[in-house]
């Protein structure tokens, strides 16, 4: 495993994306001054994890990226990345190159990738921690970072070797483990807490609860009570709407059978109504046919005439053709009279006419001038009506003015008013405002007091809390000290598995007070012995609790021991054993003899070997021992004279935290009482204040308002005496209408002279015309034609006949059928009239039932309202089948004793008083949370246990590989500074040889040329080989992939580099060297 490729882009000098390619062994790397070479050792330092800036040369991290020159600005970001050969397999991942990468940016932003991939810092360090490459870097050594390496402290230079070891990831895993379990410690100390209050909620919760329970089995008694209440009354509705029913439905067949006969008298009327507008149409359609036929009756009889008189006439031509010469001289005389008169009465007519057209143009210009005079009648007329209008508005305009006048006056009068009393308001609520000020100044310092009173004290108690947890903890401590002194393992094993033994032998043997020690050293561990009587016992019960840590025993026999030297001082003289354990004692105490010293026990032990001598102090000596007694009772009186001090203490304390929550309550309540009168103050200030503002801007806005209406006044004041000037101009200038012209008499009589004599003219014109005609046929002599015409006169006259028999026909059928059209009419009218004289009998009849019926049918609307409602109680009101809670419902469930009942229930509710309701839910919750935070309790209890195994397991590791790494260390470094200091002496000490956990280490360093071993008189090049053989017997000892090594050579002679290189040659065997030189001689090893 080595590198096997830098690639540097816009780090530090690197502005360009630069590659360096590697291979194993030595490779150097050279350069002049400032060329960056150092730049190379931080981009890989930088790469692995390097989190100063000062370790980098920078005062910020982003000072790593490139910042500009003359010649080019400066670069956004910084990337390097290193390519490491795992053809070895060193690092467990499944490929031979492992490519890591850093960038950082300008913003601050910064980002490490594995392969290409984003990930943590933490995931390389561990990555790389088994191949010696690790946090601490000390596979790259920089320029000064030898002298650091000699000036650091001892536990500084232990990181070295924990890093090469490898070690390093458990202290990491163990500064994490110790952060869980610190928060742990936290979150166990919360845990409790809120165990313990959720434990005291249970309690009164449950109480409520219980209550809530019998309030709602009550509520629902009550609820069903009321359902059947409701039940019953809606069951009397239902009797009552039963026993009203047939009345009702009588009524209703009554009325019903009243509007049908109604609706059948409308339904006739209305058919009547119809066949007697056809009957009408039909009159009226026959009265037309009539008047035409007797028009065309009137028509054919002037016809008739017309053509009888001419047949008449041709006749009377004919009759006369004999005397036909004498006739038309006749005719010629009479044609000149006719012209004659006719001329006559074409004078009078021109005459008659001229008359007329000029009195007609007198009436035209007559009706014209009556036309005129009435269009200024009407206009007048309106022109009076719109004045008399407009005088009446005037009017009207003038009394609103005058109300809005005086309305105006009272509101002005009105607004002066609250205006002076607003003024007088504001500036009371001034002086209010000042005199809360005035009190507020106190109170604010009397809470500031108050607080910092009640912040100090909060302190105290902090303290005095934390003294309280200390002291408990202690007092478990001193508890769990007294339980095992009190319960040995003889007495713990006894009571598990002592149902087959005696007892403990100490208990079964009575001993003077005096003795208490010499008989627990002589007994030693036989005198927490368990004893059996049988050895088949013992041995069953050892067997079954194996590892106990308790002496069996078995009671020998009762025989007597006699003591072989001294009886007097024989300490079996001076105990009284049960008998069941007397052979045992003597067996133990047999030889043993209580002396006055120790000195006397050696001396006696000396002349008698086989025989022990016990101090009354508990100290015995026999043929190959010295052995005391361990002072139990001592101790476990101790430790009760401690916990009793501990408990006054503890008492003392708690005396205290009562008597400071005490105070603290006092100040709390004082602060509360300080703080509301404080904040009622703030609030009667803030009030008024703002009822201030308010009376202020009403004031302001009162007075616009004054000017408002002020301006308005005079404004109405104004318009009412323009109103008055205009009614009174109106008034004059009103004046009475024209006189309407006559009415122009029409010529009438005229007209109808002009149109006789117009007649006359006509009449004169045909006979002259028939004159002329008749004289031109007699001057002709044509008798065929006098007989043509007596034919065509016939046979006209014949037409008209016939025209007139038809005209007759048409006449009397037309009289017919309007006579029979006015039959029928009339007959429909009476029928008409018959139908609505019984329409109104049937309608009379109706509105009589209706009055009879109404309070019935008014009562029936209530009671059915009532049925409604009470079934919409029911169904709503409590969820329930109307008709199903009836029939639910017995004959003993009365309303009186449903009402009596639901008041019981009432009065049992009210009893209760005021009840918590949710009681039940929060109880669950409560208990809920209470389980759930007991097992999580347990839950941390377990994982506290678990890490603290950890940490152990973590220590014991620790210790283990650090020992034997210091020792691999320690006799490599002793080997290179022989090497490096021919005839010197160097090895590596630790601060604290019995704490392999926090142990630093310590260089001593002796050159052959003295006894020096303090590194710091030591010259330069002999610090700079004695910092070297530290790191070479690191890297021999414990070997990395590579090192990199910036100018750490630079202060050695010819001698020391030519060791310094033997010594690089030699670990380059193992690892790659990367070294930054200006030295020839390295250049030339490479």
């Amino acid at each position: 495993m080595f590198l096997r490729s830098l690639t540097i882009r816009g780090f530090k000098s690197f502005a360009d994306k630069t590659k360096l390619e590697f291979t194993p062994g030595i490779s150097v790397i050279v350069g002049p001054n400032g060329s960056g070479k150092s730049n190379i050792a931080d981009a890989i330092a930088w790469v692995l994890g390097e989190q100063g800036p000062r370790a980098l040369r920078g005062g910020q991290m982003t000072d790593v990226i490139f910042a500009g020159s003359p010649a080019r600005p400066p670069l956004g970001m910084a990337e390097v990345r290193i390519v490491i050969d795992n053809t070895a397999g060193l690092i467990p991942v499944p490929a031979s190159e492992i490519e890591i990468s850093r960038l950082v940016y300008r913003s601050g932003e910064s980002e490490y990738r594995l392969g290409g991939r984003p990930c943590r810092l933490l995931d390389i360090q561990e990555l790389l921690s088994d191949t010696g490459v690790g946090r601490s870097l000390h596979t790259i050594i920089g320029q000064g970072q030898l002298d650091e390496i000699l000036t650091a402290r001892p536990e500084e230079r232990r990181q070295f070797i924990e890093e090469a070891a490898g070690i390093a990831k458990y202290r990491r895993r163990r500064e994490r483990a110790e952060r869980k379990l610190a928060g742990m410690e936290q979150d166990l100390l919360r845990l409790q807490d809120l165990v313990g209050e959720l434990r005291r909620q249970l309690k009164p919760l449950k109480q409520q609860a219980e209550l809530a329970e019998r309030h709602e089995a009550l509520t629902t008694e009550a609820d069903d009570l009321a359902r059947k209440l409701a039940a019953a009354r809606l069951r009397e509705l239902y009797r009552e709407r039963d026993v009203r029913r047939p009345g009702w439905q009588r009524a209703e067949s009554r009325q019903a059978e009243s509007q049908a006969k109604l609706a059948e008298c409308d339904a006739q009327i209305s058919r009547l109504e119809a066949v007697q507008q056809l009957a009408e149409d039909e009159q009226r359609e026959r009265e037309t046919e009539h008047a035409r036929a007797i028009e065309e009756k009137t028509r054919s009889e002037g016809r008739l005439r017309a053509t009888i008189r001419a047949e008449a006439e041709v006749r009377e031509r004919i009759a006369a053709a004999a005397n036909r010469s004498g006739r038309l001289f006749a005719l010629q005389d009479e044609l000149g009279r006719t012209e004659a008169a006719l001329s006559e009465v074409l004078a009078t007519l021109l005459q008659q006419q001229a008359q007329l057209e000029d009195d007609e143009r007198a009436f035209q210009a007559g009706e014209a001038a009556r036309r005129d005079g009435e269009e200024e009648r009407r206009r007048i007329g309106e022109l009076r009506a719109a004045r008399r209008a407009e005088s009446d508005a005037l009017r009207r305009t003038l009394l609103a003015h005058e109300t809005e006048q005086a309305r105006l006056e009272a509101t002005l009068a009105e607004l002066k008013m609250r205006t002076a009393s607003t003024g007088t308001r504001s500036a009371e609520l001034g002086r209010d405002v000042e005199r809360l000020y005035a009190l507020e100044t106190p109170l604010a310092a009397e809470q500031d007091s108050l607080n910092r009173d009640r912040a100090q004290l909060s302190q105290q108690l902090a303290d005095l809390e934390a003294e309280e947890k200390g002291l408990l903890a202690r007092q478990e401590v001193v508890e769990a000290r007294r339980a095992d002194l009190a319960e040995s393992a003889g007495a713990s094993f006894l009571r598990k598995r002592g149902g087959r033994a005696i007892g403990l032998l100490r208990d079964l043997i009575e001993t003077p007070p005096d003795l208490g020690a010499a008989v627990r050293a002589a007994l030693g561990p036989f005198y927490d012995a368990v004893v059996y009587a049988s050895r088949h016992d013992a041995v069953a019960d050892a067997a079954a609790e194996p590892g106990g840590g308790v002496t069996l025993a078995v009671d020998a026999g009762s025989g007597e021991t006699v003591p072989s030297l001294d009886a007097e001082r024989s300490l079996l003289r001076a105990v009284r054993p049960d008998p069941r354990v007397r052979g045992l004692t003597g067996a133990l105490l047999g030889e043993v003899y209580v002396v006055n010293s120790l000195a006397e026990a050696e001396a006696k032990n000396r002349a008698h070997p086989l025989a022990q001598f016990v101090t009354e102090a508990g100290a015995v000596v026999g043929a190959s021992f010295v052995r005391t007694a361990v002072d139990r009772d001592g101790r476990l009186e101790e430790i009760r004279r401690l916990s009793a001090a501990l408990d006054r203490e503890l008492a003392s304390l708690r005396r205290g935290l009562r008597e400071g929550r005490t105070r603290l309550a006092e100040l709390t309540s004082r602060a509360e009482d300080v703080s509301r009168r404080l904040e009622e103050a703030n609030l009667a200030i803030t009030t008024s204040a703002d009822e201030m503002a308010q009376r202020e801007a009403e004031r302001a806005m009162l007075s616009r308002e004054a000017e408002i209406v002020s301006e308005r006044l005079a404004a109405v004041e104004a318009a009412a005496t323009a109103a008055r000037l205009r009614l009174d101009t109106d008034l004059e200038d009103l004046g009475d209408l024209p006189p309407l012209p006559p009415v122009p008499e029409a010529p009438v009589p005229l007209r109808v002279d002009v149109a006789a004599l117009r007649r006359e003219r006509s009449r004169l014109e045909a006979g002259v015309e028939a004159t002329r005609v008749e004289v031109q046929a007699m001057a002709a002599g044509d008798p065929i034609a006098l007989r043509q015409a007596l034919q065509t006169a016939e046979a006209e006259r014949t037409e008209a006949e016939q025209e007139i028999t038809r005209a007759e026909d048409e006449l009397r059928r037309a009289q017919a059928v309007y006579r029979e059209a006015t039959e029928r009419a009339r007959g429909v009218q009476a029928a008409h009239t018959d139908a609505v004289r019984a329409w109104r009998e049937s309608a009379a009849s109706a509105e009589r039932l209706r009055g009879e019926y109404g309070e019935e049918d008014r009562a029936r609307y209530d009671l059915e309202h009532r049925v409604a409602e009470g079934e919409r109680v029911i169904r709503e009101g409590h969820g329930a089948d109307p008709a199903g809670s009836v029939a639910e419902l017995s004959d003993e469930e009365t309303v009186e004793e449903l009402i009596g009942c639901s008041e019981l229930v009432a009065r049992r509710l009210g009893l209760l008083g005021r009840v918590n309701l949710l009681a039940g839910g929060e109880l669950e919750s409560v208990q809920e949370r209470h389980d759930f935070l007991i097992r999580e309790l347990e839950d941390v209890k377990g994982a506290r246990r678990d890490i603290e195994r950890l940490i152990e397991d973590i220590d014991r590791r620790v210790g283990e590989e650090f020992g034997v790494a210091f020792a691999d260390v320690a006799r490599e470094f002793s080997s290179l500074f022989v090497t490096m200091f021919p005839g010197g002496e160097g090895r590596l000490t630790l601060t604290e040889p019995d704490n392999l956990l926090g142990t630093g280490i310590e260089v001593e360093a002796r050159p052959s040329r003295g006894r020096v071993k303090r590194l710091s008189l030591l010259s330069g090049g002999e610090r700079s080989l004695a910092a070297l053989a530290f790191l070479f017997a690191i890297f021999r000892a414990r070997p990395s992939p590579f090192y990199l090594m910036d100018e750490v050579e630079a202060a050695l002679d010819d001698v020391n580099l030519h060791r310094f290189l033997e010594v690089v040659k030699g670990l380059a065997r193992d690892s790659q060297i990367l070294v930054v030189t200006h030295q020839k001689r390295t250049m030339e090893v490479a």
